[in-house]
């Protein structure tokens, strides 16, 4: 292999990712393979020796994966994931060294990713659809680095109602910047803490939200990454949890200032 590694050696082949891929998806015959891929069958019987001489798939009545090659399977899929995640022009503008990186590193295996854009010619559509999600929520969790004041509304008055469990981390800035809305001292029924946050996020039972600064720093009020599923979801409550932990909470902040 010429000091290629499994995962390597295999996606410099089309045809060994194909019929990994094949053999993963529906372990099946050399002919059931053949038949259904627009493969030579030359071709498909020594692909299928390369790949078993390197233990990454065995013959018994059928094709299958071995361990060793469902774990270059998982890696080429995240790989793919990876490729989905970047062919897109937001990541050429924006700055996602902000996010740790033990957080970056699971982003593409966490989940189905879109982004989510305000069109030109409907500029409060992000606006709408966020109002929407707190609204719907049975809980909430958030990393504010700005300050919307029908959000804070909406999850004041939904935490009062006793509706909403919402833990609350403030960018700093943010509570410098409003000072007013503590006036009365914090809101009674959110658990708020104030830290140094470098981008913004929302966590609901259902998917993150990720809202990642321009590459000078500007927070982007047009652009958000919304990832969903179950792993999306875990990755989302960890970084909250990252945030959470390192923040204080709002009413020792507000002594200080």
């Amino acid at each position: 292999m010429n000091g290629d590694s499994l995962v390597t050696y295999v996606a410099r082949s089309e045809l060994r990712s194909t019929l990994l891929r094949a053999v993963e998806r529906d372990p099946r015959t050399t002919a059931a393979l053949h038949a259904d891929l627009d493969v030579s069958q030359s071709g498909v019987y020594k692909t299928l020796d390369e790949l078993a001489d390197r233990g990454l798939v065995r013959e018994s009545d059928r094709w299958e994966l071995t361990a060793r090659g469902r774990l270059v399977a998982d890696e080429l899929a995240r790989q793919d994931a990876v490729e989905d995640l970047l062919d897109d022009e937001f990541w050429d503008a924006h700055d996602v060294s902000v996010l740790p990186r033990r957080f970056r590193q699971r982003l593409a295996g966490a989940g189905e990713w879109e982004l989510y854009r305000n069109p030109a010619r409907n500029p409060q559509y992000l606006e709408r659809w966020a109002v929407e999600l707190f609204r719907e929520a049975d809980w909430l969790r958030v990393g504010a680095q700005v300050y919307y004041p029908r959000f804070a509304r909406m999850v004041d008055e939904l935490a009062d109602r006793g509706v909403l469990d919402a833990r609350v981390v403030v960018d700093d800035r943010l509570v410098d910047e409003a000072i007013e809305r503590y006036t009365d001292g914090p809101p009674a029924r959110i658990d708020e803490r104030v830290a140094d946050l470098p981008f913004s996020f929302t966590v609901t039972a259902d998917l993150v939200a990720l809202s990642l600064p321009t590459r000078d720093g500007v927070s982007d009020l047009d652009a958000v990454l919304v990832g969903s599923g179950e792993g999306a979801v875990e990755l989302g409550r960890d970084i909250h949890a990252h945030y959470w932990d390192r923040a204080v909470p709002v009413e020792d902040y507000l002594a200080t200032v």
